[in-house]
């Protein structure tokens, strides 16, 4: 690596450029086998699959990836990266800007060693995020077959097997939680690597190889891992393991419920939600792990872009999470792009103009708060920018619709702005 290319790392690891070390030092892989570049990388366009090499580092090397780092040190746009890029546009603080100021200079090293085709010859997997299986309790609007088990049957029940098999490979998608990973045996050598993991699913809390790797780190000592989770919440145990008492043996944990709404309204948007249980369980973390920071990673859209300030009033002043800038809990907004239809920014003008009111005051109510500040600040700019879509608007209803019929759901009474999109722009004279 030349002392210039040197240089543009550090610059780019300073100034937020388009270089980002994750494919030096992170795997990131789905239940279907694919891996793509991070959990934020554009899931249409998987750069490597788990069954297709022998190692861990073979996968590292395909030839995507190695374009991929070529691309980066040579300051060029990476195709699959296209969402941090749009994230940052909304000024949003994205994983890529989190990995470069966390672990960018410190892997210096391991990125200059990198050969002029992109080849690595060594992989240090200080940050992991592997999607076990897709075995999960839920069927949420906005999920489907890869990531969640009950979804892939669903599928079947409401388009057939053909369907399934057309778009997913069955072996891995319509799976039994008890079945052996086998890709697990390649990755346990690089356990020791991880400095941070990212778990997720499916659902990770009732995933076998969530609690195989958490064994290992206590057998060996490892201990000060950061921990990261993001969970529907929906139980915080597994067989006969209590996860709270797995928690307390490691000194940073770190838990991002995927709520977007509360009570009905939580139901409907993740079928298989039980919300008793789950205040129930927020309530239990907050009272038995002090050690464990609790926030949610919302998913704004069009199915709770109405409600989710109120919910986000309720999160406060119940304390599970905390509006002091201290606390550093705020929300980890997301803004769904996929599926398209329901991003908020293809609304008519119309009903942006109102959520534009309503956001700006929200954003004002938490101004202390810059993580607040930036999450609103990111819906109030998805709003903005978005470009009105009918065709857009009306594929979601036919959607939910279908969902409605089969899941014998009627959405629209759960969330009654609805009814005005779906009537067009109210006459207030």
């Amino acid at each position: 690596m030349t002392e210039k290319n040197e240089k543009f790392i550090k610059d780019s690891l300073a100034l937020g450029k388009r270089f980002c070390v994750l494919p030096w030092i992170h795997f990131h892989a789905w239940p279907d086998g694919k891996v793509f570049p991070c959990c934020v990388a554009d899931s249409t366009k998987p750069v490597a699959n788990t069954a297709n090499s022998e190692t861990v580092l073979d996968i590292m090397n395909s030839d995507r990836f190695k374009e991929i780092r070529v691309k980066m040190l040579s300051n060029e746009d990476v195709k699959e990266c296209k969402r941090c890029y749009e994230l940052e546009d909304y000024g949003i603080y994205t994983l890529r800007m989190g990995q470069n100021g966390s672990r960018g200079v410190s892997s210096l090293d391991l990125i200059n060693s990198t050969q002029p085709d992109g080849t690595i010859t060594k992989f240090n997997m200080k940050y992991m995020d592997i999607r076990f299986s897709n075995f999960c309790n839920f069927k949420c609007r906005s999920c489907g077959p890869s990531c969640s088990s009950v979804w892939a049957q669903e599928h079947v029940e409401m388009h057939g097997i053909e369907s399934l098999e057309k778009h997913f490979d069955l072996k891995k998608i319509v799976i039994s939680n008890n079945e052996e990973n086998v890709f697990f045996s390649k990755l346990e050598h690089h356990l020791m690597d991880v400095e941070e993991v990212y778990f997720a699913g499916g659902e990770i809390i009732i995933t076998e190889e969530h609690y195989k790797c958490l064994d290992f780190w206590i057998k060996n000592g490892k201990t000060d891992i950061e921990l990261n989770y993001t969970s529907n919440m929906s139980t915080l145990k597994y067989k006969q393991k209590d996860l709270l008492g797995y928690w307390k043996k490691f000194s940073n944990v770190r838990v991002w419920a995927s709520l977007d709404g509360m009570g009905k309204h939580a139901e409907i948007i993740r079928a298989g939600t039980d919300w008793d249980r789950i205040e129930s369980n927020m309530r239990r973390i907050k009272d038995e792990a002090p050690n464990v920071k609790f926030s949610i990673t919302p998913t704004v859209s069009i199915w709770n872009v109405h409600a989710f300030p109120k919910f986000l009033d309720y999160l406060v002043e119940n304390g599970f999470i905390h509006e002091d800038p201290a606390s550093m809990n705020g929300p980890r907004f997301n803004i769904l792009t996929n599926p398209w239809w329901a991003n908020i920014g293809i609304l008519p003008d119309w009903e942006k103009t109102r959520l534009l009111a309503m956001y700006q005051e929200y954003r004002e109510k938490y101004r202390y708060n810059q993580e607040f500040v930036n999450g609103f600040s990111g819906i109030i700019l998805a709003l903005e920018q978005g470009v009105s879509n009918p065709g857009g608007l009306e594929e979601f209803f036919t959607y939910n619709d279908m969902l409605d019929k089969h899941r014998k759901e009627k959405l629209m009474e759960v969330v009654p702005e609805l009814y005005a999109l779906r009537c067009g722009e109210p006459d207030f004279s």
